[in-house]
């Protein structure tokens, strides 16, 4: 009885496919998030500088007084002022400066005016009554402690400008517009301001 014999009936084993490599980025992908992060800091660096530079180029052009020396104001029209010493002051252009307390609490323009101060303050009054929305006070006129002439007005509780002059009469004219903030009492730098105008030389 001759039985033919069986043919095998295992599978084939599978190919040898050697360890497996770790998976790396291409070249290509690697150089687009170097890119990407380069980017990123440019930009971060920009929005730095932009933030930075402004108060920068604002220190730059600000000073503090040591009440002694004069800030010159508009070389045509003349005048001058003696800031009160330790507030700050900021050129803003030839013709005007910008002047605070040294706790910021009072801040004020200053420049001069090739009229008389009457004439300078009502040139100066309106445009700032329209700015806050406040009628202004009746005008007040005065011999200051320098000797010099003031006439002056409220606009709302914390806005006074002034106009100094040699005399009622002289062409020449210094402007002062003063803001003191809205969280502190007024009376409180009243003195300061008046400390202000004694300083200016018309």
């Amino acid at each position: 009885m001759g039985g033919g014999a069986k043919a095998s009936t295992t599978d084939a084993a599978p190919a040898a496919t050697g360890p497996e490599r770790p998976l790396r980025p291409s070249p290509g992908w690697a150089m687009g998030a170097a890119i990407v992060g380069a980017l990123l800091v440019a930009a971060v660096v920009a929005v730095g500088a932009l933030v930075a530079v402004p108060p920068s180029m604002a220190n730059l052009a600000s000073s503090t007084a040591d009440g002694v020396a004069a800030e010159p104001l508009d070389a045509d029209a003349g005048g001058a002022v003696v800031v009160p010493a330790g507030w700050i002051v900021v050129r803003e252009s030839e013709e005007e400066i910008l002047v605070r307390t040294p706790d910021a609490a009072l801040e004020a323009r200053v420049r001069a005016a090739s009229v008389p101060a009457e004439e300078a303050l009502a040139a100066a009054v309106p445009g700032i009554a329209d700015e806050i929305g406040a009628p202004p006070s009746a005008e007040r006129r005065e011999t200051l402690a320098a000797g010099t002439f003031a006439v002056h007005v409220d606009v709302g509780p914390s806005v006074t400008v002034a106009a100094v002059a040699e005399s009622a009469e002289a062409r020449g004219s210094v402007v002062i517009e003063a803001r003191i903030r809205d969280d502190v009492d007024p009376a409180r730098y009243r003195a300061a301001l008046a400390q202000l105008l004694d300083g200016v030389s018309p």
